[in-house]
């Protein structure tokens, strides 16, 4: 938990330049998954749904379905949920339209003057908030479920949107027209060592699971492009306002928490390459292919006596975390792989080298044991492993 604040501490204020411009970090996955949108199978969220309002639901979505209906939002499958849907909604038109009244959507009310004045003078994009692909329009067909945020997660929405905090009171001050914008650069890039006083306290936050629609508009026909999707929002509320649409705060979140796990993966596998080599140097005869797991009863293809000399070797130079599930891959006599989750945060599970994260289509992995049950599958059959590699 140290690790992962830090983490998040110093990128605080780097939330004001990832939006402005496109995703260039390797690690961060798929997606336009900087914002809370995300088309991850996830990778990713936990929390359950509050109660309001029962809703009359119509007949519920089927794998049947080849143009739904995207005008209405009375398809939300949960009760209670039709104040979710109603934001989801309209940010899904803001999306299809490249509308800056996104804006609206996904900040609190007094910094929005703000934002958009940072957009008007190209110092913020909505590029990390609605993905700009014209040739498609999105609607909701249903929700699925909801679930609270962590309670872990919680207190970063307040020090992520209280960044804006001082750009909104320099705007205040100044107003909006003619802005200093060396100025405003240098206050977006001034770190924060503490949460700034904001007038709001965000306390609620909810990750909606959500199916969607998407239809090309242009003509575009490809029988292979998915028209119905899962897909999660992450919504975030102030009293007084409302649900918004977070689209920094549980992305930060996200790439932490996969940073860890890589980092944890990186250690491993120079770990494991150490303790390979010196095995190698003493003679010791390397498997040509097996795997070597956090739990035993997924080992494949290895002694007892090999396991215990790798094992001891490598308490030797790589610290095991509790909670840490891996297995090591040795291929060709070589190690090739490293794959990892913390048991309890599965959907954070990473491979090393990053190319393994990916199957021989370019896919995401989507989990542990995915990646597990290919290596294990390949292996068993006499397949080459090489067709993982990015």
């Amino acid at each position: 938990m140290k690790k992962l604040t830090a983490i998040l501490v110093m990128t605080a204020m780097l939330c004001s330049f990832v939006s402005c411009g496109n995703d260039t970090a390797d690690e961060v996955i798929d997606e336009s998954s900087m914002t809370s949108v995300s088309e991850e199978t996830t990778e990713e969220i936990t929390e359950e749904s509050s109660e309001s309002e029962t809703v009359d639901v119509e007949e519920e979505p089927t794998e049947e379905i080849t143009e739904p209906e995207t005008e209405e939002i009375s398809k939300t499958s949960v009760e209670g949920t039709e104040e979710y849907a109603e934001v989801i909604d309209k940010f899904l038109k803001c999306q299809n339209n490249n509308s800056d009244t996104v804006i609206e959507l996904c900040f609190p009310d007094k910094y929005c003057d703000t934002i958009r004045v940072l957009y008007n003078n190209d110092l913020f994009s909505l590029y990390g908030i609605i993905d700009f692909i014209n040739s498609v329009d999105v609607g909701l067909i249903s929700i699925d479920s909801v679930e609270p945020v962590s309670e872990e997660y919680m207190p970063y929405f307040n020090l992520y949107y209280g960044c804006y905090q001082p750009l909104y009171e320099y705007i205040e001050e100044n107003g909006t027209e003619n802005p200093d914008i060396d100025k405003l650069s240098e206050l977006m890039s001034t770190p924060i060592t503490e949460l700034p006083d904001i007038y709001f306290n965000i306390e609620k936050a909810v990750t909606v699971y959500c199916t969607i629609s998407r239809e090309f508009n242009d003509g575009t026909e490809d029988p292979e492009y998915e028209k119905i999707v899962d897909t999660e929002y992450t919504l975030y509320y102030i009293d007084g306002e409302g649900w918004k649409v977070d689209y920094i705060t549980m992305g930060h979140l996200y790439e932490a928490e996969r940073t860890m796990v890589l980092d944890e993966l990186r250690s491993l596998y120079s770990a494991s390459e150490t303790v390979l080599t010196g095995l190698e140097e003493t003679g010791t005869e390397i498997p040509e292919n097996c795997i070597i797991c956090s739990d035993s009863s997924k080992n494949y293809n290895v002694s007892d006596e090999f396991l215990n000399t790798f094992d001891n070797a490598l308490d030797g130079c790589y610290q095991k975390k509790d909670g840490f599930d891996y297995f090591v891959m040795i291929n060709a006599g070589e190690l090739a792989c490293v794959s990892g989750q913390y048991a309890t945060k599965p959907k954070f599970y990473r491979a090393f080298p990053t190319a393994y994260f990916y199957d021989e289509d370019d896919y995401v992995v989507e989990s542990y044991d995915e990646r597990y049950n290919l290596c294990l599958e390949r292996m068993k059959n006499g397949q080459p492993q090489s067709y993982m590699k990015h």
